[in-house]
């Protein structure tokens, strides 16, 4: 049987809001988001550019406006070759696709306020190199995922396109059926196969335990497969996730983060792991608490 989360929530066309600077190592996005395409059909995406263009004090406002308007001009058209030189001249299998340059004032800020305005479903940014856990906290993406209500997904710079089929969704436990039919959004639109992974506490609340093992049984999470591992004291949580994803090659790795809490550095900055190169070069969704 399928490891498919069943719903019967129905929803519209995933909204993908794409970033990228023109560099070789924002391709990732744009390839993962095409790959989703492929396996939806219902995806619109906005490729999105965003600039901060400086008014000389000597200049008039008439005259920087008219400016600003011609970089944004040239710039689109940029940004359009650009993006057909990595998905094609075609539509690339999009249901929709739109080019954004936005002169922005502070970058992170003006990505997360197009994409709540917009009602994105996902933001979608590459990050560099094989340390991706560990460097997906850096500047602009660590303040999205710390502020933005909009899903993040981080993809490796040099990703590869290939069916997305197994997700692992990494779960603390303490809100399984909400987080589970927020992932509902994307698995029920390319049928993703989701696993549940969870490290069992020293200090096991067993009634919890058994309220969440007793949800995945219930015919609405029935195709989903539960994953309970052990603690192991001797390794970090992101030393343990690096070894099982290394082992399991799951195409997405999804998690969720309590960012008034600092949760996600919490995990992912600890001192023993700080040097931890991820080199499982999985892409990884996001979600806020």
């Amino acid at each position: 049987m399928e490891n498919q989360l069943t719903t019967s929530i129905k929803y519209k066309n995933m909204k993908l809001l794409v970033t990228t600077d023109f560099s070789v190592n924002s391709k990732g996005a744009i390839r993962f988001a095409q790959n989703l395409a492929k396996q939806s059909k219902n995806v619109e995406v906005v490729f999105y550019h965003a600039i901060h263009i400086l008014k000389p004090t000597r200049w008039s406002n008439a005259f920087f406006e008219g400016y600003k308007d011609e970089e944004i001009e040239r710039l689109s058209a940029d940004l359009k070759k650009f993006i057909h030189s990595v998905i094609g001249k075609d539509k690339g299998n999009f249901f929709e696709v739109k080019f954004v340059v936005d002169n922005c004032i502070s970058t992170e800020k003006d990505i997360i306020k197009y994409a709540e305005k917009n009602k994105i479903d996902f933001i979608c940014i590459a990050t560099r190199g094989a340390g991706m856990l560990r460097k997906v906290m850096g500047t602009h993406t660590s303040y999205i995922v710390n502020n933005s209500k909009v899903p993040l997904m981080v993809i490796p710079s040099h990703y590869k396109a290939k069916p997305i089929k197994n997700a692992t969704y990494l779960s603390d436990f303490e809100n399984l059926k909400g987080e589970l039919l927020k992932i509902s959004k994307l698995s029920t639109d390319i049928s993703l196969h989701l696993e549940v992974l969870h490290y069992s506490s020293i200090v096991l609340d067993k009634k919890k335990f058994e309220k969440n093992k007793e949800l995945i049984n219930t015919k609405e999470f029935e195709n989903i497969k539960l994953n309970i591992q052990k603690s192991n004291l001797e390794l970090s949580l992101v030393e343990r996730i690096t070894k099982y994803v290394q082992k399991s090659k799951p195409e997405l790795l999804i998690m969720f983060t309590k960012r008034e809490k600092g949760f996600f550095e919490s995990i992912f900055l600890p001192s023993k792991s700080a040097e931890l190169t991820y080199t499982t070069k999985v892409p990884v969704l996001i979600f806020s608490k």
